[in-house]
């Protein structure tokens, strides 16, 4: 039997309305969970250098990260990213299913062989 710690995962439990770390086994739904919560807190804006904070444009004021993300997409898509615009496309309206035709024969060897042979005579 190994040593090793079994893997945790840093799960989000909210406190006082604040997100708190709280350790979980890892499983899909714990992923799940953090993925959405981490989507839902307020954006921050962008580091920059200079000042030494986190700068917001004043249009993302109040937003979420992922309202954020979605019109970062969006306004990508439109100045013609096509992996942008898929992404939008993909998540809105579905990706698109492909077609299959087929066909079914049901002639015998011989009768294809000569079936073959008529359509040459013509």
């Amino acid at each position: 039997m190994s040593n090793l710690p079994a893997a945790k995962a840093t799960m989000i439990k909210w406190v006082n309305g604040v997100p708190e770390p709280a350790y979980k086994d890892i499983n899909p739904s714990s992923v799940k969970q953090l993925a959405s919560t981490a989507l839902s807190l307020p954006y921050v804006g962008e580091w920059n250098e200079e000042l030494g904070i986190f700068v917001i444009e004043p249009r993302f004021e109040g937003l979420s990260n992922a309202e954020v993300m979605w019109i970062k997409i969006a306004e990508k898509a439109a100045l013609g990213d096509l992996s942008a615009a898929n992404i939008i496309l993909d998540r809105v309206l579905g990706k698109p299913k492909q077609s299959v035709e087929s066909a079914s024969v049901t002639l015998s060897y011989p009768e294809f062989l000569e079936m073959i042979a008529k359509r040459g005579e013509k």
